[in-house]
């Protein structure tokens, strides 16, 4: 199983709107990697005996190569990395790395995974290839079938992070392999895991699936799954995509049963309910709102209404003015569901999650307290005394 981005994080440790963007500019100079060679052959190497390849892995951009981790994940029971070269590297600079290999005499398969910052290649894989024992026939034993072994996937997504509602990622698999020399005729690409509320599907497609836009705040995996010509299925491969909350006031909504039409209300600081002062659906929809001082970065934004489904609703300001804010949850009036209904409501400050509750709401027209948020201190307050 490649669990990729989260097995180097484990490796770490132990072995529409347009909005400011959330990382830094990168520096002058782009970093690259390269190993070489890629992949590493290991021949054909007689069962019960070892065999070590040198790689050398080398700075080839223009900016310091920086490696956070490495490991051997698919394969581990019989390649070995001897020693992890973690560190920074200046352009032209180069290390060796000893990949060993211990032969049960079956044609094996491994990789090389390798995180650094080279934006063409954050998690760099590296197949790990080995051949099967040659076994002379003496024609003292009839006709058996050619063993044939398993395809590999290889996984990512591009890029790893970005800002839920507002940006999306390409789920990539297009250089998985097949270790027999044949082809790969399905790509089986699912939605391992996705944060509670997130209702975002795995795009269509084949190798590569383009323009996934995740609508919660939190980590997302995709499952690789391949199958080749000759009918056989890979282990899993795994991408995470870490979609954040932004940099400002980020507040979503999501519920349990559809049919029951939940509006998500943020006031402003002394605020009053389905004024100005109120950010709903009725005047917030991608903006509308002037709060705070000049100009729209303070100014609130709805950018997520749900009616029929289960959520999730979205409102954010980008830069909130300082101040006291509170979130209310009204359970609209004439929808289909009119039972007891599950809300979970989650505010961000600042890319973290500072509050997060979930109540039951079984009352039509019921505006529901939950939270006020005092800007930018993030010190909150849980809201109780029942509906309004």
């Amino acid at each position: 199983m490649l669990l990729f981005p989260l097995a180097l994080s484990l490796a770490i440790g132990c072995s529409d709107q347009n909005l400011n963007p959330i990382k830094d500019p990168p520096s002058e100079g782009v970093p690259r990697i390269v190993v070489d060679p890629n992949p590493v052959d290991f021949g054909t190497v007689p069962a019960g005996e070892n065999l070590a390849r040198i790689v050398t892995m080398s700075s080839a951009g223009d900016a310091t190569l920086n490696v956070t981790a490495m490991q051997i994940g698919e394969g581990r029971e019989t390649f070995t990395l001897l020693e992890p070269l973690l560190g920074s590297y200046e352009p032209g600079d180069s290390t060796e790395l000893t990949i060993t290999y211990t032969s049960d005499g079956s044609e094996t398969s491994g990789v090389l995974q390798v995180l650094s910052n080279d934006p063409g290649s954050p998690y760099l894989s590296v197949p790990l290839l080995a051949g099967a024992e040659v076994i002379v026939d003496t024609g003292d034993s009839g006709d058996t079938d050619i063993p044939r072994s398993q395809p590999v996937a290889v996984c990512s997504v591009d890029p790893a992070e970005v800002l839920a509602i507002h940006e999306s990622a390409d789920w990539i698999g297009n250089l998985s392999y097949d270790t027999d020399g044949g082809s790969i005729v399905d790509y089986s690409w699912a939605l391992y895991s996705a944060p509670a509320g997130a209702t975002s599907a795995m795009p269509g497609g084949a190798a590569n699936r383009r323009g996934f836009t995740p609508d919660v705040a939190g980590e997302y995996i995709g499952e690789l799954i391949v199958t080749d010509s000759d009918g056989l299925s890979s282990e899993p491969c795994y991408a995470t995509l870490n979609a954040t909350a932004g940099d400002g006031l980020w507040v979503e909504a999501f519920w349990t049963n559809s049919g029951d039409d939940m509006d998500l209300h943020l006031l402003d600081d002394g605020g009053t309910l389905t004024t100005d002062s109120d950010c709903y659906f009725a005047n917030c929809t991608w903006g509308g709102l002037n709060w705070g001082g000049a100009g729209p970065s303070d100014d609130p934004i709805l950018d997520l209404d749900d009616i029929p489904g289960t959520g999730p609703e979205n409102i954010n300001i980008d830069s909130p003015a300082r101040g006291t804010y509170a979130v209310y949850v009204h359970d609209y009036p004439g929808s289909v569901y009119s039972g007891r209904n599950d809300v979970t409501v989650n505010v961000y400050l600042a890319s973290r999650l500072i509050w997060t509750d979930t109540r039951n709401i079984n009352s039509e027209g019921c505006y529901e307290p939950f939270v006020e948020i005092d800007v930018p201190g993030g010190v909150t307050t849980t809201l109780v005394g029942g509906c309004r």
